[in-house]
């Protein structure tokens, strides 16, 4: 089975403004082959330098487009791909934006393999994958605490267990950001897991500082507090912190993740597949979150492709739990069009065949970037 032909599909809210919302602008991958079975994905960046990536020709050595890498090749033969991809972009890659577009024809190579073999991809990856995964409900934070109050009476009433609020206006203020985590934990009632977002906040002293104010209203898990390359920061903070910490969600190589995990110790660790080489870079970095006593969660805060990809991946997982954003835009919540279903806290999948998604093609024309 040859791939024929890949898509790079631009999609665009007509106002994007700057806020930590990745779903105004999204880029989908859907590669062709020559059998009539296509697959999809999602590349999480920069969509206008991916969709670059892999729309350019065939260049000098070392410098090509993915599509021009891998089209004629078998697309079950992962392995061949993988390599050909990474030699191919060696110039310019093959981390940031190289290995981002590369994690959209993955995910697509996957939902390829899954449709091939009559299997939901989550059964490729493990036989008895699980057929729920936990979801936690993830949104931005509100402008100030006295607004918290009505998304967690929204997601209490649909039976979320776990609820993530994130970025701005957290951050410079170390009174505001409590009276904020004081106002979910009170909305939200002590049973249901209260995740914290910070938004790349503080450096390491403030960030403890920060987590001796939140302590007492118990916090999941505190994520990004830092810079996402600082790794010795995340050193001294994850062994000195009373809350758990997560991050990782910024990285693209899998060497980068062992450093963070290695030497920033972790709790949580957070790989976008979106970001990190697919599905298949998520398997590399769970398992080195294995080795060091880590959770693997997948940050999925795009469309639902994305987040198809992500349920599949954490069900074959020990301990399966996915990121389910909440954000309002309609390339979030009705660009993809699938089966799965949200009730008592968490997805429940289908045995489609592959991701089990396609796209809502009246969605896909309306906010299509020509």
């Amino acid at each position: 089975m040859k791939i024929t032909h890949i898509e790079a599909i631009h999609l665009r809210l007509p106002e994007v403004v700057e806020a930590a919302d990745g779903t105004q602008d999204c880029l989908i991958v859907r590669v062709h082959t020559d059998a009539g079975i296509t697959g999809l994905g999602e590349i999480v960046s920069c969509s206008y330098v991916a969709k670059a990536v892999i729309e350019a020709p065939r260049s000098a050595p070392f410098r090509h487009g993915l599509s021009a890498i891998i089209t004629g090749m078998d697309a079950l033969d992962f392995n061949a791909i993988h390599n050909a991809m990474i030699e191919g972009v060696s110039w310019y890659g093959p981390g940031g934006v190289a290995r981002q577009a590369m994690s959209g024809i993955d995910m697509a190579l996957w939902d390829i393999r899954g449709k091939a073999e009559g299997k939901a991809v989550r059964k490729l990856l493990r036989e008895d994958a699980a057929d729920a995964v936990p979801a936690y409900a993830s949104v931005l934070w509100p402008e100030r605490p006295g607004l918290v109050k009505e998304s967690a009476s929204a997601f209490l009433a649909q039976d979320y267990q776990s609820v993530k609020y994130g970025w701005a206006p957290m951050g410079p203020d170390a009174d505001l950001d409590e009276a904020l985590v004081a106002a979910a934990r009170e909305a939200l009632g002590p049973d249901v897991n209260l995740m914290v977002d910070a938004g790349r906040a503080w450096d390491a002293e403030t960030a403890l500082e920060r987590v001796a104010r939140f302590e007492k209203y118990n916090v999941f898990w505190l994520e990004e507090p830092l810079h996402p390359f600082d790794v010795q920061g995340y050193g001294e903070l994850s062994t000195q912190s009373s809350i758990p910490i997560a991050g990782g969600e910024a990285m693209t190589l899998v060497s980068e993740y062992a450093d963070l995990l290695h030497n920033g110790k972790l709790h949580f660790v957070q790989p976008d597949l979106g970001r990190v080489g697919g599905i298949t870079g998520g398997l590399a970095i769970e398992k080195l979150a294995n080795e060091t006593g880590a959770r693997a969660v997948p940050h999925a805060f795009g469309t639902g492709v994305l987040l198809a990809a992500s349920a599949q991946w954490a069900a074959a997982s020990e301990q399966p739990l996915t990121e389910y954003t909440r954000a309002p835009s309609p390339l979030a919540q009705k660009l993809a069009q699938h089966d799965m279903v949200f009730r008592n806290g968490a997805l429940y999948l289908t045995d489609q065949p592959g991701l089990g998604v396609d796209l809502d093609e009246d969605m896909v024309a309306k906010f299509l970037m020509k």
